[in-house]
């Protein structure tokens, strides 16, 4: 067997000799003849490789084996290759075998590494077969004869045939190229010579600089691999030719990014190596990131120092990235958190490329929330010491020294993200361009900003499912990945501690224990006596004096949200509370009487697990200001998803289900409906204490109704809802149970979005078929059971609050919880 370089020695070879040939041929003869005749000699020279088929079905391509076992006998190994029906990247190999139909699918694990079940990664679609034609390596037989039709893509092939373009290419003669590239008979550009070169390759490598314009300007592939892995760009970069790469960047729209898949090497990792610092500075400039990192985690710097690169060792210590015109207070929002910022994002359009970055619960960690295609993606910001620097860095991606650094270059490449960045949008509420319009003709990841309807949320819906179409019924939350952001308030900005301005207030009246409050040494300007004092049948109400408004930390539909401090008179002491206050815009609210009498009746509810509603506050610029209490680690689905390292399975979610049965059963007692139980909707004041919050879309029952109609729009969450909410519009207790359920799902799923990917109406025809939501992974059958009763298709059939409580209460399952319950209850 011929190593790879003395089988490359041997095609240059052969490819001299044909330079020789054709030069005096393109002199002498039509260029549509010469052709015309190299193509027919191209298809005679492939036919040993022409086992490739375009998609073809299972049965199709047993059909045609059937044909080849009548031509050929029946022979074992008799095989074709097919496109699959599923993915666009991979393919199947269908196989005869002692008489049996065989289907392997073939797997693309890298760019263009290949195997076949575990079989070993093989470079390039031809060599993977040639190798299975030597020995079976696990397959039934050995592959012997095959059913023909083409020879594999180009962009899948190690090695191709030489054609008349690739030997043009190296005369250097651009007119011959151009002529070719105009007849109609001209070969595929992005065809890969004999040596594994396409030819643009082959004008990078040898500093053709006017060919690549004219290879370009006909469409050749600039991300294409060669025989050794490399792009274009990575080519230049080998070679030293630093004129070529603004021509591919510039024309071409190459980017700089694309790794070896054999190494991870970007192209500055090349330059660095063979220490080219022309190649190096022209790829700085083009905004390539200074410090990636390949596969073994060294950088450019790493490698020029291995090497003794001095010039280029120098010019990687000390760059900076020039034009950075971005800052902080454009895009950084600290008291932000998961639902906060899918909120912020969806209040401001969710264009694609819009983002903001926030704070994470962890230690030296920043998240980035990035709008694509109306779906909010949330990534982490690591940070750690590199070359006696501190760095950022997300995922596997390059270090910057800088949070600006990193939002600079993302703007320009995407590096695994969804999309480049584009915009943010900064406390104040304003969006903030990263970039100039025009500039995105000269960037390597340019492309044109999708601006698409949003139709992750659904307005109101019509009274019976019938008439919903797949927008109009949609569920309000986009499907997760693990990074994605998920389940957030359609209608306004949730934060840790608050809830939708659009909602009316949450419930519970009671101050927080005085103990717990900070006492003042220094005499504070004196405050109107509390509104806690006045009797429970009256509104209560806040001086606005005693309000001190900090940053928005949230915008929705009605208005704002923002982190407050609130001054009450505790005796002689002025005690200070933080506290998260809505701001409503003027004429926000239809019916204000109607608003105000929900309010006291939510000021009535007193309840360890539910959420404390402080007051309301009148003020001159806003209709009114809702008071309610601020609770710092937030909602239990960011906790989940992001901490979920942290959490004691089962037992903390045994206490937190538990606590939400107690509040919800104490809704149940005052005949209150939640109509938006969620995880989202779940806060933590701490991991001994869940609570309910959000009460957006409940409303008092009447004493003589056991439901709510509902009369008015709004975008409803359908993926928690029971039937006859969907159907009928009705809520009642029994839907709150159904919620409960999904809410239980969500919480033994560590925060996966119900039903995946399902719109809302296919989530509709999946519950009316009789189908349920499956167990996670790690959920008790015992839960899981509780949840399948919660999702009984009778309302009356389910369990009510009374009764989940008294399970959680009397069951042995849960005996981890009883005595921090049994805390809860003496609270209350």
């Amino acid at each position: 067997m011929e190593s790879d370089q003395e089988e490359e020695e041997v095609y240059m070879n052969r490819e001299t000799e044909e330079l020789v040939k054709v030069s005096q041929l393109l002199k002498t003869q039509n260029v549509d003849e010469l052709l015309k005749a190299d193509r027919k000699e191209i298809k005679e020279t492939e036919r040993g490789i022409s086992w490739y088929h375009e998609i073809l079905p299972r049965d199709a391509a047993e059909d045609l084996l059937k044909q080849g076992l009548v031509k050929f006998g029946n022979i074992d190994g008799l095989f074709l290759v097919r496109k699959s029906s599923t993915s666009s990247s991979e393919y199947v190999l269908s196989l005869v075998a002692e008489g049996k139909f065989f289907h392997f699918q073939i797997n693309e694990l890298k760019r263009m590494q290949f195997s076949i079940d575990d079989g070993p990664a093989i470079v390039g679609l031809d060599c993977l077969i040639q190798k299975y034609m030597e020995m079976p390596l696990g397959l039934p037989c050995k592959l012997t004869q095959f059913c023909k039709q083409y020879p594999p893509p180009h962009i899948a092939r190690r090695r191709g045939t030489t054609n008349l373009l690739h030997n043009a290419v190296l005369q250097n003669i651009p007119e011959n190229v151009e002529k070719i590239l105009n007849s109609k008979f001209h070969p595929d550009i992005d065809a890969k010579s004999s040596s594994g070169s396409t030819a643009l390759h082959l004008a990078c490598e040898y500093g053709m600089e006017e060919i690549a314009t004219i290879l370009i300007k006909h469409g050749a592939n600039v991300s294409i691999l060669d025989y050794h892995l490399r792009t274009p760009v990575h080519v230049c970069c080998a070679t030293n030719k630093a004129g070529l790469i603004p021509i591919l960047v510039n024309d071409g729209h190459a980017t700089l990014t694309d790794r070896c898949p054999t190494s991870g090497w970007l192209p500055i990792h090349e330059a660095a190596f063979k220490g080219h610092a022309e190649c190096l500075m022209i790829l700085l400039n083009f905004h390539s990131p200074y410090y990636p990192r390949a596969d073994d985690g060294k950088t450019p710097l790493d490698i020029a120092r291995s090497y003794d690169k001095t010039e280029c060792v120098s010019i990687l210590e000390n760059f900076d990235s020039p034009g950075i015109k971005t800052k902080k207070s454009d895009w950084f929002h600290p008291e932000l958190d998961r639902s906060g910022a899918q909120c912020l994002l969806e209040s401001h359009g969710c264009k694609t490329g819009m983002f903001i970055i926030r704070n994470s619960r962890k230690i030296s960690c920043h998240v980035i929330s990035v709008c694509h295609q109306q779906k909010v993606y949330n990534y982490e910001i690591k940070s750690t010491h590199y070359d006696g620097k501190l760095v950022y860095f997300i995922d596997k991606g390059p270090y910057y020294k800088s949070l600006e650094h990193l939002v600079h270059c993302y703007s320009k490449y995407s590096h695994g993200m969804q999309c480049i960045l584009t915009m943010s949008v900064n406390p104040a509420g304003e969006i903030i361009p990263l970039q100039e319009e025009d500039d995105y003709t000269n960037l390597a990841e340019a492309h044109e900003l999708a601006v698409n309807m949003n139709d992750d949320y659904s307005p109101a819906l019509p009274p019976r499912p019938s008439s919903l179409s797949d927008d109009t019924a949609d569920q309000y939350a986009p499907s997760r990945s693990s990074r994605e952001i998920i389940n957030a308030k359609p209608d306004a900005l949730k934060l840790r501690t608050s809830h939708p301005p659009s909602a009316p207030p949450p419930p519970v009246p009671s101050q927080p224990p005085p103990s717990k409050l900070p006492s003042q040494k220094s005499v504070e300007p004196a405050c109107p006596p509390s509104p806690i004092a006045e009797p429970e049948t009256d509104l209560r109400k806040i001086d606005k004096k005693c309000l001190k408004i900090g940053k928005e930390i949230g915008q929705g539909e009605f208005g704002s949200v923002v982190k407050g401090e609130y001054k009450k008179q505790e005796g002689r002491k002025t005690i200070k509370i933080d506290v998260a206050i809505k701001l409503f815009h003027k004429d926000s609210i239809n019916n204000k009487n109607d608003f105000l009498k929900e309010a006291r009746t939510m000021q009535q509810l007193k309840h360890e697990c539910i959420v404390n509603f402080l007051g309301i506050c009148e003020s001159d610029k806003h209709d009114l200001m809702l008071v309610e209490e601020f609770i710092a680690m937030g909602s239990m689905l960011d906790f989940i998803i992001d901490c979920q390292d942290q959490i004691h399975v089962p037992n903390d979610l045994y206490l937190w289900a538990a606590q939400i049965a107690y509040g919800m059963m104490y809704l149940e007692e005052q005949k209150l409906v939640h109509r938006d139980l969620a995880a989202r909707n779940i806060l933590l004041q701490s991991k001994q204490r869940a609570k309910i919050s959000d009460f957006g879309l409940s409303r008092a029952l009447g004493s003589n109704s056991d439901y709510y109609k509902a009369s008015t729009g709004g975008r409803w969450p359908i993926k928690w809802y029971a039937p006859e909410c969907v159907n009928y519009g009705q809520f009642s207790h029994a839907s709150d149970v159904w919620s409960f359920g999904v809410t239980l799902w969500e919480m033994f799923s560590f925060g996966e979005p119900p039903y995946g990917e399902m719109k809302g109406i296919e989530v509709i025809q999946y519950i009316e078929s009789g189908k349920r939501l499956e167990r996670p992974e790690k959920c008790p059958p015992k839960v899981y059971e509780i949840m399948n009763n919660c999702w009984k298709k009778d309302a009356k059939e389910r369990p009510t609050f009374k009764y989940l409580n008294q399970h959680f209460e009397e069951d042995n399952e849960y005996a981890s919880t009883k005595d921090t319950m049994k805390s809860v209850r003496k609270k209350k």
